[in-house]
């Protein structure tokens, strides 16, 4: 089906079936299928201070991280080799058999089979490896007879952004790649908070003129965003990283100044891979495409989401993606 080229503009003020969005300065493909839908971004309301603080008791019960991801992450920011950072990860056998499994995985297409966590890792790569020590780092929070949303779909959503959005931050000026993949690869987490509510509103049908957050805020009473805040802040997550959870929906309908400059690229970045990994079919509750603000224009990558899915690079990580087994 042919692509539809698509201009960035700006969010309508309210809610309605007859929004539209003015045309920006420029443009940027976004390529979208003919007929797909594009959503509304609306914010809601900030999520009751009552029901936030039951929320937060809910996480505060949650353990703490353990000391492998924290010295998995220094071992990272010191751009530790393979090796080095499967002498970290052996000391966990079930996290080792995870990553064992992942990478020789028909998917991979891996002849002979590798035995060797430093060499499982060169052939993952760095990026999904982090988010494999991720979510086994973070799998206390997963268990909810509640099954609101997939954990391990959401896991592997994070782990198709984290490696986008650092292919992306190569396209965006002053874009730290690093920081723009820990950031896609936590940026929807507070929706694993949402596996810990035990009372909340039945479903009700995702209105596209609205957007996904009100629906969200007419479900639980908050979003993801400020179940994620709660999130970072309980697993001590860096100060940028955190900050970049609450803006990283702000490019769909606020200016680009709103964003604080030392994570405004990053937060582009994420955003754009967030789109690219729906449309790839990598998507965890979220189906629709929203085009970024106008404001944004002069920072929009010189291509188009579809040259840069037709990569090699982003078709290796897509596979390593699905390959992961948790």
């Amino acid at each position: 089906m042919a692509g539809a080229s698509m201009t960035i503009g700006t969010p309508p003020a309210h809610a309605g079936a007859d929004a539209t969005r003015q045309p920006a300065c420029g443009t940027f493909d976004m390529d979208l299928h003919e007929g797909e839908i594009l959503y509304a971004q609306l914010l809601p309301a900030e999520g009751s201070p009552g029901r936030m603080a039951l929320y937060q008791n809910n996480i505060r019960a949650l353990p703490l991280p353990p000391a492998l991801w924290h010295a998995f992450q220094r071992a990272c920011r010191e751009d530790a080799s393979s090796q080095q950072l499967g002498k970290i990860i052996k000391d966990d056998p079930v996290l080792s058999a995870a990553i064992l499994r992942s990478a020789n995985s028909a998917g991979l297409g891996a002849l002979i089979p590798i035995n060797d966590v430093g060499r499982a890792i060169s052939r993952l790569g760095h990026s999904m490896v982090r988010g494999v020590v991720a979510s086994h780092s973070f799998a206390s929070g997963n268990a909810n007879p509640c099954k609101i949303y997939d954990i391990q779909m959401l896991w592997k959503h994070g782990m198709a952004v984290s490696a986008l959005a650092e292919i992306i931050a190569a396209h965006i000026p002053g874009c730290n790649p690093d920081e723009a993949g820990t950031l896609g690869l936590f940026h929807d987490i507070g929706s694993m908070g949402f596996n810990l509510i035990n009372e909340f509103a039945q479903p009700a049908e995702l209105d596209p003129a609205r957007g996904h957050l009100v629906y969200e805020f007419s479900r639980f009473g908050c979003t993801h965003i400020d179940m994620g805040l709660l999130l970072a802040r309980h697993w001590q997550l860096p100060e940028k990283i955190t900050r970049g959870i609450s803006y990283h929906h702000h490019p769909g309908y606020a200016e680009a100044e709103s964003i604080p400059a030392d994570i405004r690229a990053e937060v582009l970045a994420v955003f754009l891979a967030d789109m690219l990994a729906i449309r790839l079919g990598c998507a965890a509750g979220n189906p629709g495409g929203i085009l970024p603000h106008a404001s944004f224009a002069a920072m929009l990558p010189d291509t188009t989401l579809q040259e840069i899915a037709n990569s090699k690079k982003v078709r290796a990580e897509m596979a390593a993606v699905q390959a992961i087994e948790f």
